[in-house]
């Protein structure tokens, strides 16, 4: 049985640690916004070209299309194929939500289990989706980390304080980890236990396909960022990634939601050669175009499926008070 006061101790350091990542964050923002204005920031909104905005919405689109794709993929293996609909309306409503909100595995959860259990899902295979639904990008994330590490290990270094050699040998270990994991997933057939679960490893079939769509997926979205951009950063695609990762690693330990005010005070750190007022547009409209936007239409989405769907809140609630009615006396 677990010890009571560990596990006190372990939720004050996580408590300690947050609130120090998100006092950093914001006096970060505090130092930058006393060089600049609010004026200035506007005006480079105002200045980024509209092709590079449709483009930073296409590659938006394209993520979430991805993973509603995905999403298919995973119903039919977890269970049966219930059709094409309701695995893209899910992904529409759950992967934005999950996004904003910052705490995808709990609002992927719920939202699956009220999509998915009307269509005879039980909740381990609700939840055995919301892991599958997770692993491409978990995989994908530290896949594509790696490959930066040793790819531009010279960009990088100045960037993060950290010597070239040493980072290149972090990125070879971390690689050497991404290959164990593939040779577990082919040799390991037994399923493995946490805590009193045992779950089944998805096949390498599917293990590949999880890595293909987190690809896309993280680089679709870091692309969005990258559009925006302006010249005077002056940084390839790969390191860029890099950065982009590691400050939503920082964003995702401060558990704010969505990273909010963290991931703006990490490229600032991280990208010094952007000017200030430049670097906040640009993550300003990353924010609107990835983030603002699609969880508008998801809410909209949900809505309407709420309103419409044979097995919505609406029809529900209006079949539920037909059976309460009294018979009717002659």
């Amino acid at each position: 049985m677990p010890d009571p006061r560990r596990h006190r101790l372990k939720t004050a350091l996580g408590v300690f640690a947050s609130a120090a990542i998100a006092g950093l964050a914001l006096y970060v923002l505090y130092r930058t916004f006393q060089r600049i204005s609010v004026a200035d920031v506007i005006a480079n909104i105002r200045a980024v070209p509209r092709e590079r905005l449709m483009l930073a919405a296409a590659c938006a689109a394209g993520a979430f299309t991805a993973l509603a794709a995905y999403e298919i993929a995973v119903v039919r293996y977890v269970k049966h194929c219930i059709g094409r609909a309701k695995p893209v309306i899910t992904a529409l409503i759950a992967f934005p939500l999950g996004h904003a909100l910052g705490q995808t595995l709990l609002s992927g959860s719920a939202l699956r289990y009220r999509m998915y259990s009307p269509a005879g899902f039980t909740a381990m295979e609700v939840g055995a989706a919301v892991l599958l639904c997770g692993l491409p990008y978990l995989l994908a994330f530290g896949l594509l980390f790696d490959l930066a590490l040793v790819f531009a290990a010279d960009s990088l270094a100045p960037l993060f304080r950290i010597p070239s050699q040493w980072l290149f040998a972090l990125g070879c270990i971390g690689l050497v980890k991404d290959v164990a994991y593939l040779a577990f997933v082919r040799l390991r057939k037994a399923p493995i236990r946490l805590g009193g679960w045992e779950v089944n490893l998805p096949t390498m079939r599917m293990t590949v396909l999880q890595i293909v769509v987190g690809l896309i997926d993280i680089c679709l979205v870091a692309s969005i960022l990258y559009l925006l951009l302006p010249a005077s950063a002056g940084i390839a695609f790969l390191p860029f990634v890099a950065v982009y990762l590691a400050s939503i690693v920082i964003g995702v330990m401060s558990h704010v939601p969505a990273g909010l005010g963290v991931l703006e005070s990490m490229l600032l750190l991280l990208l010094p050669q952007v000017p200030p007022e430049e670097l906040l547009a640009a993550v300003l409209l990353y924010r609107v175009i990835y983030e603002v936007v699609p969880l508008v239409l998801a809410m909209l989405l949900w809505g309407a499926y709420e309103l419409t769907a044979h097995d919505g809140a609406r029809v529900r609630l209006l079949r539920a008070g037909s059976n309460r009615q009294p018979p009717a006396v002659p």
